[in-house]
């Protein structure tokens, strides 16, 4: 096992954790400032979800990979 990409991909998980949290927060105001014509908030958040796929993907894949090495 190589402990350096596992440490890679824990730290790709904890940025895919706080990116969940902080578009789940966006959304939700977004959504409340929508009813008051402002759209910025909710754009943030939209642009924040395919981040978080992205970081989990990236995550998963070396940790993945340092468990079964090729």
């Amino acid at each position: 096992m190589d402990k350096e990409k596992i440490l890679k991909g824990v730290m790709w998980l904890s940025g895919f954790s706080i990116l969940i949290i902080l578009s789940s927060i966006t959304l939700y105001a977004g959504f409340n400032n929508m009813r008051h014509g402002s759209y910025t908030v909710l754009i943030i958040g939209l642009v924040l979800v395919p981040a978080i796929f992205f970081f989990a993907y990236k995550g998963f894949k070396l940790i993945l990979d340092a468990i079964f090495e090729k």
